[in-house]
């Protein structure tokens, strides 16, 4: 199988549960225009907006990239408990900092728990899930098949603030405070886990006038510029874009943009101020948690988006 580049030597099939936003939209074209990887379907929940803008999000955007045949798969528009609430302050009311024209195509009639199963079985040991957003389709497929996520390649999550504060409260980072009952079935599943958290996240940002600086003459690279500059240009007192989801991204392309240490990871599930709060053991355990972020590399990566031109 080959992916959008041509490229017969294909190694890896990346599987991406998001729910678009802002550096979900980044982290969406850096996985699309990598040389070596396919992406195989984005599967989409609510958490930065609700479920319907996030799988309309994802829709636009793979159209704009000229990928409207990768298969879009809505899943909740719940947390396992409660309801999500959206992350205006930073993504704005539609998600994105760009409008995008509305897609004419739409999700597939599966539900993202049974899009990812099948996509799994069919390539067992194949798929890298990479989870962008809350845990609630992971913990519902893995609560519906068991050990499902073992038959991944391998997982890999954005979320957590395990070695720095919060940005919801001083404790908890937004995808796991959106659904910490998800979170800590994800992470005490006994599944192995590469988990990029606050502190990694924080490791790789760029200023204003940095992005500013920045040009692209491609497709992907272009959009992926517009949505950076953009998130810039709707507040003028904004000077620093953090790549979160990016570098989960970054990490499936490029496992060595990080060092890792393995610790045993729980999330607070009991209402209050520890409500997603993540805390670890260093006692070794089977999350692999990204620690120094080589930004170099990381940086490489977003350079080879901003240059891709495809066939």
């Amino acid at each position: 199988m080959t992916n959008s580049q041509g490229n017969p030597e294909l190694t890896l099939r990346l599987l991406l549960d998001t729910d678009p936003g802002v550096d979900d939209a980044i982290a969406i074209l850096l996985a699309l225009a990598a040389s070596d990887a396919e992406v195989v379907g984005l599967t989409t929940l609510g958490g930065n907006v609700p479920r319907a803008r996030a799988t309309r999000n994802a829709l636009a955007l793979l159209q704009a990239a000229g990928r409207s045949e990768v298969p879009v798969a809505r899943g909740a528009a719940r947390p396992l408990s409660g309801k999500y609430l959206p992350s205006v302050s930073f993504h704005g009311p539609g998600g994105l900092s760009i409008r995008l024209p509305a897609p004419s195509s739409s999700p597939v009639r599966q539900t993202a728990v049974d899009f990812m199963c099948e996509t799994i079985d069919a390539m067992a040991g194949e798929v890298t899930v990479v989870a962008l957003g809350p845990l609630t389709n992971i913990a519902r497929m893995e609560q519906r098949r068991p050990g499902i996520l073992k038959r991944c390649a391998s997982v890999i999550v954005m979320g957590g603030a395990v070695d720095a504060p919060g940005n919801v409260t001083p404790q908890a980072e937004f995808n796991f405070h959106s659904d910490p009952l998800a979170a800590a079935q994800v992470m005490e599943s006994g599944t192995p886990i590469v988990l990029a958290d606050l502190a990694a996240c924080r490791q790789v940002g760029i200023s204003r006038e940095q992005a500013r600086g920045l040009s692209s003459e491609g497709l992907l690279g272009g959009l992926a510029l517009r949505v950076l500059q953009g998130w810039f240009e709707r507040d003028q007192s904004r000077d620093r874009f953090e790549f979160y989801d990016p570098l989960a991204v970054a990490l499936a392309l490029d496992p060595a943009v990080a060092s890792k240490r393995r610790v045993s990871l729980k999330v607070g599930t009991s209402p209050g101020e520890h409500w997603g709060e993540s805390t670890v053991s260093e006692t070794p355990g089977v999350i692999e948690l990204a620690d120094k972020v080589d930004s170099a590399r990381f940086f490489a990566l977003l350079e080879e988006l901003l240059r891709w031109r495809g066939l």
